[in-house]
């Protein structure tokens, strides 16, 4: 009986003392949770309030992977009420190029590539390439490329190719594999001379796709997958993305006809259903799917010169290519895949979606957003330049 009374008496001292402990010790998922900017919110509030916004995530950090601010606002859902989260999938479109030029890069360091490679050198068909010298509404005159198209010039969108092939116009951007889609850019042919002029579009970097297949000998959409996806753990990033995925597939908006709410955007560039993976294959210059922690990791990489977590991905001569002009005498502020803008480079999506990252400073900038409507440039011009003014201002 004595000793039953100790044990009761201690059990309860015990429980005292855990229960004290637990009061006293601060909840640490709510202590580290990165604030929101006052100012990122200011500039923004704005676009939501004219209904050019719905929602958006941002995310300024550093590249210790240090999150110092984290603003959620709005809708990823109007109709239903949901806000945005951390979580919700957004289509990010031409930020896909970004992984078609690193492929590349990551190939060149293996030396299984060079930039300066002529692109027949791994698709022999494509030297049926002509270029367009005269046409009017009654002929088309061609004539024989005075220098070739290189693996530098499909990458830089100065190949002189159209933005899409004419295979892709008819069935659709996603609905033939990159090997159909390679070849078939013979028979549409180039606008100009190679190098000569810039010209944006996907068709390049659909063929730099293929040429990665060739060289590593397996599908592209399984080289992402090995080499970046999953040792960086972006589990989420896909050119397929599940039912489960697609329910939190954050809705497209911009403002209606009369300006007074939100009108929804469709996705049309892509093939429905999109989780099938039978008739559907990776457009590599607009076709993956992300989530606002997939492209930070990948921002991350980017910001530490081509190193992650004591892997390298990337040397840094070839970080060193990417964060450099490759367009020629064209100056236009593009490498390989990466948008040059304002010291940052990255690459930003149809619908808003953008990556910036600033390699003297070290900021990671991440902005996600799904907007159908005209201001989707504006608004994130707006918050790379408010997150660079917010980025310097913080304490070293």
């Amino acid at each position: 009986m004595i000793t039953d009374n100790i044990n009761q008496r201690f059990g309860a001292l015990l429980i005292c003392m855990l229960a004290a402990a637990l009061v006293g010790k601060p909840d640490m998922s709510q202590a580290d949770e990165p604030p929101a900017s006052p100012e990122v919110t200011a500039a923004m509030q704005p676009y939501l309030e004219s209904y050019k916004l719905a929602g958006f995530v941002a995310i300024i950090a550093d590249k210790t992977a240090k999150v110092h601010y984290r603003n959620l606002l709005g809708y990823a859902d109007v109709e239903a009420k949901k806000p945005i989260r951390e979580d919700n999938l957004f289509w990010i479109a031409s930020m896909t190029k970004m992984f078609a030029g690193a492929s590349i890069m990551m190939l060149a360091d293996e030396g299984k590539v060079s930039l300066d490679d002529p692109v027949t050198k791994f698709i022999p068909q494509l030297e049926k390439w002509m270029v367009v010298a005269e046409r009017d509404a009654s002929h088309v005159l061609l004539k024989p490329l005075v220098r070739p198209v290189t693996v530098r010039h499909v990458l830089s969108h100065t190949s002189g190719l159209t933005g899409s092939s004419e295979l892709q116009q008819v069935t659709g951007s996603d609905s033939t594999p990159l090997k159909a889609r390679a070849l078939s850019s013979v028979t549409g042919p180039l606008q100009w001379q190679p190098g000569d002029k810039y010209q944006y579009g996907n068709q390049g970097m659909n063929i730099a796709a293929r040429i990665v297949e060739i060289i590593s000998g397996m599908p592209y959409e399984e080289f992402l997958q090995r080499r970046f996806f999953d040792p960086l753990g972006m589990t989420e990033t896909t050119f397929w993305p599940s039912e489960a995925q697609l329910a939190r597939l954050a809705g497209a908006y911009g403002p209606n006809k009369e300006k007074n709410g939100y009108a929804r955007g469709s996705l049309g560039f892509l093939t429905k259903p999109l989780s099938d993976r039978t008739h559907r294959f990776p457009e590599a210059g607009g076709g993956l799917f992300s989530t606002t922690r997939d492209i930070l990791r990948y921002g991350l990489v980017l910001a530490n010169d081509g190193e992650l977590d004591g892997k390298r991905y990337l040397s840094h001569a070839a970080m060193e290519e990417l964060r450099k002009e490759q367009t020629g005498a064209t100056k236009v502020n593009y490498s390989l895949g990466y948008h040059l803008r304002n010291g940052m480079f990255g690459h930003d999506g149809a619908w808003g979606t953008d990556l910036s990252v600033n390699p003297k400073t070290g900021m990671v900038a991440v902005f996600m957003i799904q907007c159908s409507g005209p201001d989707l440039w504006a608004a994130r011009d707006l918050f790379l330049k408010t997150a660079t003014q917010v980025f310097n201002n913080i304490a070293p």
